[in-house]
């Protein structure tokens, strides 16, 4: 149990203590407990699909119900597709090497070492720039921007890489070279690619550089080493060039070198397993939707929970700290399948929980019952969270779910068909205004 201050009421409180002031304020405010129990619900699931926390909770399945099920976080499964797409419409395009995973297996079992290192610096390359773009497009200002990696043969150019421009006007904002490293030696590579882009002219002073951690450090000793020579050799412009982007030239870190290698090993690992599949194909989906159909999670909704939802809606702390600090505690107390019986209550988080085909749900534990208790009376907090929209009861075995979950499957299925025809039109009028802007300027 961790001790911690309370800037609210100037007391150490325990992890499982919710401060006085935060009980006034749910007990003045009954419906933030069910919006605490939503903001539960999204961000235990989130980190759930996000990591690789499915896996653990297969594994304890697999011990009860003599499975053998795997999970991988849905957003590097994604990742991973978009990466093997990337190769296969730009750096091996032509050899048709990422035309399907049968192609991409009979490639890397087959080639020369030559091949495999070029193949190495590829992964490395292409993994760092959809890192760059994923990036870009989860942030907000990806409402009025719009990322691209840059088309056929430039993907590991000494260059640029991708483009953002005003998703309105067409207008350039920002250019972007994307390097990526697994080691010193790597690094120092990529320095001086930036260095001769510049000479060069492909990069800009006032552009932007994407790379591994260290990059801005080791960048920004070149340029100082570099100016200092190019003065001496009497080559001026470089040298002022070289200035300018001492001062301008913006550097942003992703990865690190061993999260590289590991990418690109994962990489080559689904190559070789005949998984390297470029595109999100029907039967793919379902596959994912359906290993686990008969598994069922409880995650814990823990005080820490509340007292980290009241924190984000009173501006003490990010969106994304409390959201983070919420899925994880949620997890730590998690139960599956049979395990989920002994639950006191659980709320299924809509009007089934379901993450990859799994049944998910968030259950109140004895301190945070009698917590509420406090706060709003004996059984109290039943009647507001029914009231919130959730369903509550005591939780018996999974099995008797599959039904319901089987119906509910079918929904969603029908849901993301409309969803997903709905943001073909929206991406089409978008296009259209693109068009129209551009005809415009």
């Amino acid at each position: 149990m961790v001790d911690s201050y309370c800037s609210m009421c100037k007391a150490i409180h325990k992890n499982d203590e919710l401060c006085p002031c935060y009980k006034v304020q749910l007990e003045k405010n009954p419906h933030l407990l069910g919006e605490a129990a939503n903001f539960t619900s999204i961000a235990a699931q989130h980190h759930l699909i996000s990591s690789q926390a499915l896996d653990g909770v297969a594994r304890s399945v697999n011990k009860i119900i003599g499975s053998n099920l795997a999970y991988e976080g849905t957003h590097q499964y994604v990742r991973d597709v978009q990466v093997f797409k990337q190769l296969n419409v730009d750096a091996f395009n032509k050899s048709g090497v990422f035309s399907s995973a049968e192609q991409a297996k009979q490639y890397i079992n087959q080639a020369t070492k030559g091949q495999l290192d070029n193949l190495t610096r590829k992964l490395n390359g292409t993994g760092q720039e959809i890192d760059w773009l994923r990036m870009k497009q989860e942030q907000v200002s990806s409402l009025f921007q719009k990322s691209n990696l840059l088309g056929e043969g430039m993907t590991n150019a000494p260059g640029v890489d991708g483009v953002t421009i005003n998703r309105f006007t067409g207008e350039q904002i920002s250019r972007t070279t994307i390097k990526a490293a697994q080691g010193t030696d790597g690094l120092g590579r990529n320095v001086n690619d930036v260095l001769k882009a510049l000479k060069k002219g492909t990069l800009n002073p006032g552009d932007l550089v994407t790379g591994v951690n260290g990059t801005e450090k080791a960048l920004d000793k070149a340029l100082t080493q570099n100016i200092e020579k190019a003065i001496n050799m009497g080559d001026i412009d470089y040298a002022e060039k070289l200035r300018q982007a001492k001062n301008q030239l913006k550097v942003s870190e992703i990865n690190t070198h061993e999260g590289v290698k590991s990418s690109t090993g994962r990489l080559k690992d689904k190559m070789l397993s005949g998984d390297a599949h470029s595109t999100l194909t029907s039967q793919e989906i379902a596959n994912k939707a359906f290993q686990g159909a008969v598994i069922g999670a409880a995650v814990g909704f823990t005080v820490s929970g509340i007292k980290n939802y009241l924190k984000f809606k009173n501006g003490e702390i990010s969106r994304e700290e409390a959201f983070k600090e919420v899925g994880v505690d949620s997890l730590k107390g998690a139960m599956v399948g049979s395990a989920v019986s002994t639950a006191s209550l659980f709320i299924p988080g809509g009007a089934i929980g379901l993450v990859a085909g799994m049944a998910i749900g968030i259950y109140l534990n004895k301190t945070v019952s009698n917590l509420l208790d406090e706060i709003f009376g004996k059984g109290a907090a039943l009647s507001i969270l029914h009231s919130a929209g959730y369903i509550y009861g005591m939780s018996v075995n999974l099995h008797s779910y599959i039904s319901r979950i089987q119906k509910d499957h079918i929904k969603i299925t029908n849901d993301r068909k409309i969803i997903q025809e709905e943001i073909k039109k929206i991406d089409n009028n978008f296009t259209k205004f693109d068009d129209m802007m551009k005809r415009n300027v």
